[in-house]
């Protein structure tokens, strides 16, 4: 475009240039000697007159020749500043030329590799996931995506128990083998060393993406009904997470573990211990109906409300030490093992109305525990927990105790001090028999 315009332009401004130029040359050489020298003209011989024409024309020549090289100049300025302008203009249309034939590169080997991820054999899905990483890792701009695609492959059905015959054992063994591949690359990306403190872990969160760092900031993941095996994502930083209704088999580590946003494990079941210790809930937190065999959320920090409502915890959950820094909802919670609250801190209520407490229970705590108890029930353990000799002893915030049933002691109900008669509290524990 930009040579279309200067042979379009030039032509014009050389003829326009040429006639001003012979229109000038005339006036200096005839036209001005001649008009600059009539008068006046009594008393002056003929060589007086020659030689008057010609200083007038010398001096004509040399303005001429002034307004020639500053014209020359203003010629080479404009043809050079138009030299750049069209190497810009190069340049622009080489780097979007060069920007599409990438991006079309990159968007070849993506669905490249997705259709090798449907591939009936495994080593084809491993190649391809790797494939993914690398092309991830290559392109930030990527990363989202790519993250999205292995979610959606771990959210595929898998079975884990499909052993009929020695040929489908050994096609689940290499199912496995993809599915854990597909875990271990989003915890290279997704997961900062456990030593990062949690103001390291969000500053992390706001690096510019880059080629060069392993870890991939701003990522969100959806795992909604996802099957995960022995799944280790200690250090885990993310600005999101949906678990819902996932199913964890063998141990889960979420230790250390940063959710800058939602944290989503609704109706998530735990087959193993399930191990939360430090990890920060920066967001609304969300565990409802959730089960639990064993549970650790020793020092973890739910900065925003957590509901833990009809959440089940078949052994034991430990979360001493933690803090709340808002809503604390375990209402119609089973906690059929210990449950441990020791030094927790609740800045707002916590609620376990019509909880359900079966083993052990500690609430030790050096500053008041705002808590409602309403509702809550309290069983006797089971002989499995009584033979396993963990401590039976039972602890509650003050202001509360259990008054128990008229027709078995055994159980209880939890009643505030505060609003029933001294005489109508039993305050010593609840016996095990």
């Amino acid at each position: 475009m930009a040579e279309q315009r200067i042979r379009g332009v030039r032509p014009w401004v050389w003829a326009v240039g040429g006639l001003v130029g012979g229109l000038l040359l005339a006036f200096a050489l005839v036209v001005g000697p001649w008009l600059l020298t009539r008068y006046p003209h009594q008393g002056l011989t003929a060589e007086q007159k020659l030689k008057a024409r010609n200083d007038v024309r010398t001096t004509l020549v040399q303005a001429l020749a002034g307004l020639a090289v500053a014209g020359g100049l203003v010629v080479t300025y404009s043809t050079y500043r138009q030299s750049q302008r069209d190497q810009a203009d190069r340049r622009t249309e080489q780097d979007r030329s060069h920007g599409l034939s990438v991006a079309r590169h990159v968007n070849d080997l993506y669905m490249k590799a997705v259709e090798h991820l449907g591939h009936a054999q495994a080593p084809v899905r491993l190649g391809a996931l790797y494939s993914l990483a690398q092309l991830a890792q290559a392109n930030p701009g990527q990363r989202q995506t790519v993250v999205d695609v292995m979610c959606a492959y771990l959210r595929m059905p898998y079975s884990l128990a499909d052993s009929a015959t020695p040929a489908a054992t050994e096609e689940h063994a290499q199912q496995l083998q993809v599915r854990l591949t597909a875990q271990r690359l989003l915890a290279d990306h997704l997961c900062l060393p456990r030593d990062v403190s949690a103001a390291d872990a969000r500053r992390a969160q706001h690096r510019v993406p880059s080629e060069d760092d392993v870890f991939w900031p701003g990522i969100r993941l959806d795992l909604t009904g996802a099957s995960l095996v022995d799944c280790e994502f200690a250090g885990l930083s993310v600005l999101g997470a949906v678990f819902d209704r996932a199913r964890f088999t063998a141990s889960t580590i979420f230790k250390d573990a940063s959710f800058f946003g939602f944290a989503g494990f609704r109706g998530a079941s735990f087959d193993e211990e399930a191990v939360f210790d430090k990890a920060t809930f920066a967001g609304h937190t969300d565990f409802r109906e959730a089960t639990f065999v064993e549970a650790g959320f020793v020092s973890a920090n739910f900065h925003d409300g957590v509901w833990f409502d009809k959440a089940v915890f078949k052994v034991d959950v430990n979360l001493a030490y933690s803090c709340y820094g808002g809503y604390a909802v375990f209402s119609k919670a089973a906690f059929n093992g210990g449950a441990w609250f020791d030094m927790a801190h609740f800045s707002d209520s916590a609620t376990f109305e019509e909880a359900i407490f079966s083993g052990g229970v500690s609430f030790q705590s050096d500053a008041p525990v705002d808590a409602m108890f309403s509702g809550a029930r309290v069983l006797p353990p089971s002989d499995d927990y009584l033979e396993s000799g963990r401590d039976v002893d039972r602890e509650w915030p003050p202001g509360w105790a259990v008054h128990p049933d008229e027709d078995d002691p055994d159980c209880g109900t939890l009643v505030s001090l505060q609003t029933r008669k001294p005489s109508e509290v039993t305050q010593t524990p609840v016996k095990h028999s």
